[in-house]
């Protein structure tokens, strides 16, 4: 059995990613803005301790056993190749625009669309679909099975999802994450990539939901991650912003797009629109307090699914136990 102390606090946001918005001269200290309270955290948090879960990644084999690190160490070598290459970019973003091949292109396009769905605003999603379905399949077994009597009764008086806890592993969602994530890149590289950087004084933004995707035009209607029409805000630090943005002819290289304020303004409303509870800069914005009313409740996979009686087990070591039955699905 692997030690459960080791690689336990497991980051859905790369801590590389982060360390790209802190405080100017800090390491691993940024200001976080809860937008459920509207207002900045009184001290300062570490990107050590942010957008992270314990066993976030945990894994069950065939023998029942709980495998936590295996899919963490295939996400850090994905972070590592990411990583180096939006160092790349960073460092050739003075130019007019920033060359880059084919094969490196297609591994940061995985590694952004892996960001959008890495997150619980995407897998918890997953989840309670697979809760629903256990529910209804629940009904029906139900309906027929011969039970005692006195748990005939609790269940007639108190509801039977107030009497069993279906209990959904967070593992349903690993394979949808990753199949998502690689049909979203295959758009992305349909896309045009351009940079944006933006000048001394005026920061981007990031949030518990890094990359963000929004119709191209309004008059497109509703779209998801992956759509053809989709477009994808990805703030890679706080000085530079890539956009991927449909086009008839996309260029292999990174175009370098001219800054202006109104983009800014879009970008990082956006971004801060798409968190579920927290944006992250590195400086305290004015404009952030001032608009929390209007952010939106977060971009997610919204399953529309009651969660009474539905539990996600997220540290396999921590089962709920508040039922007087439990049945893991």
């Amino acid at each position: 059995m692997k030690n459960r102390k080791i690689k336990k606090n497991q980051h859905y946001v790369p801590k590389s990613h982060l360390k790209r918005f802190t405080i100017d001269g800090e390491k691993s200290l940024i200001w976080a803005f809860d937008k459920i309270k509207g207002e900045y955290e009184r001290l300062t948090s570490s990107i050590n301790k942010i957008c992270a879960e314990d066993y976030y990644y945990y894994q069950i084999d065939p023998n029942g056993d709980v495998d936590h690190t295996l899919l963490e160490d295939v996400l850090s070598e994905i972070e590592m190749v990411g990583n180096n290459l939006i160092d790349k970019i960073l460092g050739s973003r003075s130019l007019h625009y920033v060359p880059i091949n084919g094969a490196q292109k297609g591994e940061l396009a995985f590694y952004i669309a892996l960001l959008m769905f890495r997150g619980p605003s995407f897998r918890d999603g997953i989840a309670e679909i697979y809760g629903q379905i256990a529910r209804q399949t629940l009904n029906k077994v139900w309906d027929n099975a011969k039970v005692p009597k006195p748990l005939q009764e609790l269940v007639e008086k108190e509801g039977l999802s107030n009497v069993i806890d279906l209990q959904i592993n967070s593992t349903v969602s690993l394979e949808h994450m990753a199949k998502s994530a690689q049909a979203a890149a295959l758009e992305f590289l349909k896309k045009e990539w351009v940079l944006i950087n933006a000048p001394e004084g005026s920061n981007f933004v990031t949030g518990d939901v890094p990359v963000v995707f929004s119709p191209y035009h309004q008059s497109v209607g509703d779209v998801g991650p992956a759509h053809p029409l989709a477009e994808i805000l990805y703030p890679i630090s706080k000085d530079t912003a890539l956009i991927l943005t449909p086009s008839n002819d996309p260029k292999e290289y990174i175009l370098v797009g001219e800054y202006n304020d109104a983009l800014l303004h879009e970008i990082n409303t956006k971004i801060s629109g798409a968190a579920t509870k927290y944006v992250y800069s590195s400086e305290k914005f004015n404009w952030l307090v001032s608009s929390s009313r209007t952010l939106g409740n977060g971009q997610r996979l919204v399953s529309n699914v009651a969660s009474q009686g539905i539990s996600i087990v997220k540290n396999p070591w921590k089962r709920k136990t508040n039922k007087q039955k439990q049945v893991d699905a």
